[in-house]
């Protein structure tokens, strides 16, 4: 069933982005769940099952946001949650020469969010995934005649 509002899990090592992005998205209609870690974001992803999971890709001492979101998706529960990767790094993947979008495709990921870009911005991308997310089919819409 379609909540009400959509639930958005921002997972991020910096406790004042958390706070920041948390705020923002939620005052732009979202509700918001917080993790740390790697740890505290598969926990939750089993237990809420987010509609979006922004996730942060450098959070020291590690394991990445990119092996977070793959642990997410090989995990049955959780295999068909979204997530999008949130960074203030221009290169987060320096090995593989900066085409970020290709290979947030490749992961099978949703997008890209830069943490340096303006907070509407953000928001705008968040609200851009989940409206393709609905147009996509979420099995709600009644059959075309």
């Amino acid at each position: 069933c379609m909540r009400a509002k959509p639930l958005i899990l921002i997972v991020d090592d910096e406790a004042d982005f958390r706070e920041i992005i948390g705020a923002k998205l939620n005052s732009a209609g979202f509700d918001v769940v917080l993790a740390k870690n790697q740890t505290e974001a598969i926990t939750k992803s089993e237990q809420l099952l987010p509609d979006l999971i922004l996730m942060d890709i450098y959070m020291p001492p590690g394991p990445t946001g990119t092996d977070t979101a793959l642990t997410i998706r090989q995990n049955p529960k959780t295999k068909d949650l979204r997530v999008a990767f949130l960074t203030s790094l221009k290169e987060p993947w320096p090995a593989i020469g900066g085409d970020r979008e290709k290979v947030t495709q490749e992961l099978g990921m949703e997008g890209f969010l830069e943490k340096t870009e303006d907070l509407n911005i953000l928001v705008k991308k968040v609200q851009e995934i989940l409206e393709k997310v609905r147009s996509s089919g979420g099995g709600e819409q009644a059959p075309q005649s």
